[in-house]
């Protein structure tokens, strides 16, 4: 096969671009522009023409880099490439002529060589196949006359395990398996590289492509809990591959994601392409210790490989809504920074919905084109289940390729974050704290077949449609007498969320309060959850003719509670000042009292038993000096706590002593604290 070496040149004289002969003896390596005036043609007898592409003298930039293109003729050597290279980003297999990057030949150089191999050592080739190799073999020699310092440096380096900032391109190779650190997480995860280019000096800019949730299915809530048997609990498969290396040359800003959606079993998920940069380093570097590197050069490819599948598909079975635990980091972006906290709590895995609440909030999405980006949930069907053993009809690679994020809300701490994988577990329900629940038996069966029913739900509506479908419960007494723990009974026990809403979240506006609410029950619906209004006394008060703003305050909170279908709770502390209307709206009303001794003593030992005390290690009478102490429950709570952390701190066993020395405290500021009120 012949071979042809060309410039590329600047004709001041003509004012065009022209081509000249090179001089082929010279290395391209060291090549300089020689020889004398050639003859275009369309090289139709070469099986492929090297192109140098020299400086053009009229740029201001004084770049004299001089550039290469391999111009393939052979349409068998096309083919032969096309087979090992594939398809790459700004590269047509389909142009006349196919022109190839020197620099990308050599990213496949292994590759090319492998597939010389197979085709001269076949037991039988096809006269086809005898051109490939001669073609083949024609751009190989080429290359390894050209490029073989630069071939040598690679292998050595790359033996070694390092690479140089200026030769990095040599183990960027298209569709190969990247591994890098997520930005939110930390940990480890794999990108497939799509195309590498280097900006001058300074860095590399890498687009690779990952698997992200795409158009979320519109369905309500599926509970993760202990029940799932195959959702196995699980900590980090990855933190020992990751605690040992150093990414502190990462320097990526920021993914800049495309998402082009797949449906597998009724869920969609998208391909998406995300930017890396790789800044420049001197010397050489550890390849494990870049920002991004190919997986082939990590100390455990395949035992990675295996922890990112499996974590895969953890992740792909929480595609839509579920209600599951959470400890662990968890963080969300800011216009400036990154934040992070410490979740410890029940959260609400709800991409479609984060989305929706936080239109500008940067989340891998479905491009434009596709019309998947109707992410708002729907009401009134829930899923079943999938178990993280399945895979949702993804395989393994497209697994290999998932986020370790997952988007939700923190039932606790009342934000939208973003959740490590990792840290999800099912939810551990404790249906025995409705049993214990410190109310008269007979109100206890009410509030428990009035919960049952609604969950069961009747289909029995109002004569308006959608108006008068839900259960409101208003809970009414004194400060920690278990008004509030009344209502995280109920979520126990018919193993639903429980979103708790403070007065101070509502707002002190009519139209703060009716965005909010709408808001509040919209979600509260798709995650099938009851919701509690905390002190809501203020929204419930008397009408009267001089407090526009305050009777607006109640009509809009009235007309959400009528129409709201889920359970509602509503805690407060003086019924006396109700308005009228909201007596009709309330299904049941539990009063509850100041606590008894008896109760005191039930609840003494409630929290001493979760404190970890053993029955018997504090005698009944004991128990009952601290039940004679004027305090309710939430300060009985708040004791133990106190006293177990004196007992931690002092390297003790919790007694009596510290439950003592706590409470004295406490009591001392609430005397103190009367006395200055008074």
């Amino acid at each position: 096969m012949q071979v042809k070496t060309v410039d590329h040149y600047w004709n001041p004289s003509d004012k065009a671009w022209k081509h000249k002969d090179t001089d082929s003896d010279v290395p391209a390596e060291l090549v300089q522009p020689v020889g004398g005036g050639a003859n275009t043609d369309d090289w139709k007898e070469y099986g492929f023409v090297v192109v140098r592409r020299m400086p053009d003298p009229r740029s201001r930039l004084n770049d004299q880099t001089i550039k290469f293109k391999i111009v393939v003729k052979d349409a068998h050597l096309v083919k032969v490439c096309r087979e090992v290279i594939g398809q790459v980003p700004g590269l047509s297999w389909n142009s006349e002529p196919v022109e190839l990057d020197p620099l990308l030949l050599i990213s496949f150089f292994p590759q090319l060589e492998k597939h010389e191999e197979k085709l001269r050592f076949g037991v039988s080739r096809t006269e086809e196949e005898e051109k490939m190799l001669e073609g083949l073999t024609a751009l190989l020699d080429w290359l390894r006359i050209n490029y073989r310092t630069t071939l040598a440096k690679i292998a050595n380096l790359t033996a070694h395990g390092e690479i140089t900032f200026d030769l990095l391109y040599g183990i960027l190779v298209p569709h190969s398996i990247l591994v890098t650190r997520d930005g939110a997480t930390g940990e480890l995860r794999c990108l497939r590289l799509l195309s590498s280019r280097q900006e001058g000096d300074e860095r590399y800019v890498l687009s690779c492509e990952g698997v992200e949730m795409a158009d979320p299915q519109k369905e309500t809530v599926k509970h993760v809990d202990d029940a799932d048997d195959d959702y196995e609990a699980e900590d980090s498969d990855l933190d020992d591959d990751i605690s040992d290396y150093d990414y502190s040359d990462d320097d990526s800003d920021g993914p800049k994601d495309q998402t082009s959606p797949f449906r597998t079993g009724g869920r969609a998920f998208g391909r998406f392409i995300s930017t890396i940069y790789v800044r420049a380093f001197g010397g050489t570097q550890k390849i494990n210790r870049l920002s991004v590197y190919p997986i082939t050069y990590h100390p455990d490819p395949e035992g990675l490989k295996a922890a990112l599948i499996k974590r895969g598909r953890k992740w792909a079975s929480l595609n839509g809504v579920h209600h599951v635990y959470y400890r662990g980091l968890a963080g969300r972006r800011t216009q400036c920074d990154y934040l992070r906290y410490n979740v410890n709590s029940r959260i609400m895995v709800d991409r479609g919905n984060f989305v929706r609440l936080q239109p500008n909030y940067a989340v891998p999405k479905p491009s434009a084109e596709n019309k998947l980006s109707q992410l708002s949930p729907d009401r009134g069907t829930v899923w079943t289940y999938a178990k993280e053993k399945e895979d949702f009809g993804l395989t393994d690679d497209q697994l290999l390729l998932t986020s370790p994020v997952v988007y939700g809300f923190s039932l606790a701490d009342k934000f939208w974050l973003e959740f490590n994988v990792q840290h999800v577990t099912p939810v551990k329900w404790n249906p025995e704290t409705f049993e214990g629940l410190v109310l008269p038996s007979d109100r206890k069966t009410l509030l428990r077949s009035l919960i049952e029913a609604h969950d069961s739900d009747s289909g029995f509506d109002d004569f308006v449609r959608g108006k008068g479908q839900g259960l409101v419960i208003n809970l009414f007494g004194p400060p920690g007498v278990g008004k509030t723990l009344s209502a995280e009974a109920t979520s126990e026990h018919i193993r639903r969320p429980l979103y708790v809403v403070g007065s101070g979240d509502l707002g002190i506006k009519p139209a703060e309060l009716d965005s909010a609410l709408e808001r509040i029950f919209d979600v509260a619906t798709c995650w099938n959850a009851i919701v509690l209004i905390d002190e809501a006394d203020v929204f419930l008060e008397q009408r009267s003719l001089h407090d526009l703003e305050r009777n607006a305050m109640v009509a809009v909170f009235l007309r959400h509670v009528e129409y709201y279908r889920g359970i509602l709770f509503l805690t407060t502390n003086r019924i006396t000042t109700f308005d009228e209307a909201f007596l009709s709206r309330i299904h049941v009303a539990l009063h509850f009292n100041e606590l008894t001794t008896p109760t005191k003593v039930q609840i003494w030992r409630a929290f001493i038993k979760k404190a970890g005390v053993a029955q018997g290690e504090l005698s009944d009478d004991l128990i009952e000096t601290l039940a004679q102490r004027d305090v309710n429950g939430r300060q009985i709570k708040n004791t133990c706590r106190t006293a177990t952390s004196l007992a931690r701190s002092r390297g003790q066993k919790l007694g009596y002593e510290h439950l003592e020395e706590a409470l004295n405290a406490m009591e001392e500021f609430v005397v103190e604290f009367t006395a200055m009120k008074s």
